[in-house]
């Protein structure tokens, strides 16, 4: 499977999983159903369009780290900047319950970080040519 059909099943199932995470996290504790879907869109918005920022940064730090010892850590750079904002998103959306709402986009970014970055690994141009 090529980079990008990967990346844009990576996107949708972004947008489906994070828009109902974010539904079920937060739906006990508003009683407005405005709000509550309107932080399920932004949050499966945001999911979706950080995923393809975040999967194309990536690919860009692999490439620029490819003849380096540990090349898997270019997700570090790429999560920590996917983390700050997603966590000041839903700060300015006052979302309930943040860290609730983002943990399961933290991990499942490093998740699929690790396998993106493996998968480009393999690939011709992201191996060391030295």
């Amino acid at each position: 499977m090529s980079a990008k059909l990967q990346t844009f099943f990576a996107v949708v199932v972004s947008f489906v999983f994070y828009c109902s995470w974010s539904w079920f996290a937060n739906h006990t504790a508003l009683n407005d159903q405005f709000l509550l879907l309107r932080g399920a869109l932004i949050q499966g918005s945001y999911s979706a369009f950080m995923t393809l920022t975040f999967s194309s940064f990536l690919s860009f730090v692999i490439e620029k780290m490819k003849c380096h010892k540990h090349p898997f850590l270019a997700i570090i750079p790429p999560l920590m900047i996917q983390s700050a904002i997603v966590y000041g998103i839903n700060y300015l959306n006052h979302t309930p319950n943040i860290m609730l709402t983002i943990t399961p986009s933290i991990f499942f970014t490093a998740l699929y970080g690790v396998v993106f970055a493996f998968t480009l690994l393999k690939k011709p141009q992201y191996q060391c040519d030295e």
